[in-house]
C-alpha cells in the first residue's frame, strides 16, 4: 500500500474552510468540484467544471458547454479510500478507483444543457464506511494542475423503536375535537459523522390509475449536543399539506403508501448549506466557503435511509375519503 501526502493542506482546510478565490483571475485554472458520497448507493457522482474567463458577455459564454467542461481525456479523476497512520501522521491508501464519465440530462437554464458531463464511480459493497476517510484527486494531464479534497462519510442510520409494519395514525374520531388529530414522533440517535438530518414523507397515491407522489418535507434538525433527536409528524399539518397540494378537480384518487426518507449530512455539508442560504440582512456580501484544495466547491458526504411501504391507520384513511374532499376512494 502506498502513502498519500497530498492531503496535509486539505486537513488544515477542514479546520478553517473560508478561502477567498478570484475565479476570474487572468491565466489561472480554477477547478470547481461538487460531490456528495452516499454509502446507501453503489454509484457515486461528482460534478467537475472549470471557471471560465473571456472577452464578451459572460451570459453568452455560459451557453456553450466548452466554457464549462474540461476535456474528459485531459483529466484523471480518482477516489481514494484512506486510513490514518498516527505514528507517521499520514494516510495510507487502501484502495483507489478511477472515475469515468457519463452524460446526464439537465433542465434548461442559464448554463449550457448539452454535453452535461458527470464523473462517475461504481464502488464495491462496503467500500464507503464511516471508520475511513475518502479523498478525491483531480489532475489535469495537460496543464499539470492538481486539485484534491478529503471527507468523512456516513454509512448507517436507523430510527429508534420504529417498525415499518406499524400503521401511522394521524386521526382518531373517538377523541374529543381538540385531540382528534394525532401526531407521530420519529426518534433517532446521532450517527457517526452525521450533523444534519432531513426527514421527508413521500405520500404515494393513484390518480385516475396513474401512480403519483407528494413530498412532505420536515424541518431540518441539526446535532446540538444531545445524542437523541426527533421530528414530530403532526396530523393536522399532514392533512393541510395534502389539501394545499391536491386539487379538488373531478379526479379519482386512491392512497397507496408512505415512504419515510431520512437524509443525513456531514458538518462540512451543513456549513456549505448555511453559507449559501438566501441573504436576508442589510449586508449582502456572501462569505465564500470551500473544502477543495486548489479549487472551489464542496466534497462531502450524505446518507439516505428509506423506510418504504408504510400504511396509514383505518381512521386516517377514512378521513382521506370522507373529510378531505380530494377525490379519495
Amino acid at each position: 500500500m502506498k502513502k498519500i501526502f497530498i492531503l496535509s493542506s486539505v486537513l488544515l482546510l477542514l479546520a478553517a474552510c473560508d478561502t477567498d478565490f478570484d475565479v476570474n483571475a487572468q491565466w489561472q485554472e480554477t477547478t470547481v468540484i461538487y460531490g456528495l458520497l452516499d454509502a446507501s448507493t453503489d454509484t457515486q457522482y461528482i460534478k467537475i467544471n472549470k471557471a471560465f474567463l473571456g472577452e464578451g458577455d459572460a451570459m453568452m459564454m455560459a451557453q456553450y458547454s466548452d466554457s464549462l467542461n474540461f476535456n474528459p481525456n485531459h483529466l484523471e479523476v480518482r477516489l481514494h479510500k484512506l486510513t490514518f497512520l498516527p505514528l507517521l501522521s499520514s494516510y495510507d491508501t487502501l484502495m483507489s478507483i478511477t472515475l469515468d464519465t457519463t452524460i446526464v440530462d439537465k433542465q434548461d437554464g442559464l448554463f449550457a444543457v448539452d454535453n452535461n458531463i458527470i464523473y462517475r464511480a461504481v464502488v464495491p459493497s462496503g467500500f464507503l464506511r464511516n471508520e475511513y476517510v475518502y479523498a478525491i484527486s483531480v489532475e489535469n494531464l495537460v496543464s499539470g494542475n492538481k486539485v484534491s479534497s478529503i471527507t468523512e462519510v456516513i454509512s448507517n442510520f436507523t430510527f429508534t423503536s420504529f417498525n415499518s409494519a406499524t400503521k401511522l395514525g394521524f386521526y382518531n374520531p373517538s377523541q374529543p375535537d381538540s385531540a382528534k388529530y394525532r401526531s407521530k414522533t420519529m426518534l433517532w440517535d446521532k450517527v457517526k459523522n452525521g450533523m444534519i438530518y432531513q426527514l421527508d414523507v413521500r405520500f404515494n397515491y393513484l390518480e385516475d390509475g396513474i401512480l403519483k407522489s407528494l413530498l412532505w418535507s420536515q424541518e431540518q434538525v441539526a446535532f446540538s449536543g444531545s445524542t437523541t433527536m426527533n421530528v414530530k409528524l403532526e396530523g393536522e399539518k399532514f392533512f393541510n399539506f395534502l389539501a394545499l397540494n391536491l386539487s379538488s378537480n373531478n379526479v379519482t384518487r386512491q392512497f397507496s403508501d408512505l415512504d419515510l426518507v431520512m437524509t443525513v449530512g456531514t458538518e462540512n455539508l451543513d456549513t456549505y448549506i448555511r453559507v449559501n442560504e438566501p441573504l436576508t440582512g442589510i449586508a449582502q456580501q456572501r462569505p465564500q466557503y470551500t473544502n477543495i484544495y486548489n479549487g472551489i466547491g464542496i466534497f462531502s458526504s450524505r446518507y439516505t435511509h428509506t423506510e418504504a411501504g408504510i400504511n396509514l391507520s383505518n381512521d386516517t384513511r377514512d378521513y382521506l375519503i370522507e373529510e378531505l374532499d380530494r377525490g379519495f376512494q
